[in-house]
């Protein structure tokens, strides 16, 4: 298949609908993956704009369709949308998002294709506990395995594919290997995500002789040169994902907020910390601590000093 360049048109096809966020698209990679492995016809997916670039360079995805999430008043806008669905011959939906837009989408612009679906109240065999308390890994794997689906990938995607050459960027700033990554951001809408003390936590890793790299987002234009250690920019701009991911798999360790960027990190096998206070979910539903990622959660972020927040690391380090 030559990917996401197919489009529309009379030969059958499979649509996965994952709208986002990043973390929850990062963490349905495996189970694109074991879709694309039990089909004969193309995948797409459904998705956000936001999330079309690294979908078109997943290998396991045909074609990208675009979901502009406009609201249930934009008669016109939904209208486009299930056009542009019904130009593909889907003989089977996947709802990995299972969210009530979602469920929509399925009634209404894809009415009459099979589909499989796992709405966050289904009972779970065998004590009739929801769907929603399982972590969010396993909840896809129980849905591909109810749709007769091997779940072989959709616990630990291979993610190389995501990493790009980084040796010359790192080389720009001085950094060589090991070097610790900090992910000091999230997005707009979820602030109260954010740890207070990156700085401050890089100002001790770096007393003690590690070299440091602080890699900002897009909404991280307040962190400036003065950081200890390296503020890493691509050219002044924030990294893509892929370099991002390129960074990531060659950290020694990591510490993030609950955040796309550190989900990725988890899944790419790194070690290290992930911070979650109260506005984030409870760890085991997110499945970041599934690899080599541990959770040290508060409920104040605020309160966590940057000294506990190191002790932390260095016992999950331990003699590393």
């Amino acid at each position: 298949m030559s990917g996401p360049s197919m489009s529309a048109g009379s030969s059958p096809a499979i649509l996965a609908i994952k709208l986002g966020a990043l973390g929850d698209v990062l963490l349905a990679l495996g189970a694109l993956a074991d879709l694309r492995a039990a089909h004969r016809e193309a995948l797409a997916v459904l998705t956000r704009p936001a999330y079309r670039p690294l979908l078109e360079r997943c290998p396991w995805v045909d074609a990208v369709i675009p979901d502009p999430a406009l609201p249930r008043w934009r008669i016109d806008g939904w209208w486009r949308l299930a056009s542009r669905l019904r130009g593909w011959r889907f003989v089977r939906v996947y709802d990995l998002q299972n969210s009530r837009r979602s469920a929509s989408y399925r009634r209404f612009l894809l009415p009459g294709i099979p589909a499989s679906a796992l709405p966050p109240n289904t009972p779970l065999p065998p004590d009739g506990r929801p769907a929603r308390s399982l972590p969010v890994p396993e909840r896809l794997a129980f849905q591909l395995e109810q749709a007769g689906i091997a779940p072989r990938q959709v616990l630990a995607p291979s993610l190389e594919w995501m990493c790009a050459p980084v040796d010359a960027l790192l080389a720009s700033v001085g950094i060589t290997r090991p070097y610790l990554v900090l992910l000091p951001g999230s997005s707009r809408r979820h602030l109260d995500k954010r740890w207070p003390h990156f700085q401050s936590l890089a100002a001790l890793l770096v007393k003690r002789g590690l070299k440091v790299i602080t890699i900002p987002g897009p909404e991280e234009s307040d962190i400036g040169d003065d950081w200890p250690g390296v503020v890493l920019r691509a050219s002044g701009r924030a990294l893509d994902l892929f370099e991002l991911a390129g960074v990531l798999a060659g950290a020694w360790a990591v510490v993030g907020n609950d955040s796309g960027p550190t989900h990725l990190a988890a899944l790419l096998g790194r070690p290290g910390i992930a911070l979650f206070g109260p506005a984030s979910p409870e760890p085991a539903l997110t499945g970041i601590d599934r690899h080599r990622l541990r959770v040290l959660q508060s409920r104040a972020l605020a309160d966590l000093s940057p000294q506990s927040v190191l002790e932390s690391l260095f016992a999950q380090l331990g003699a590393r």
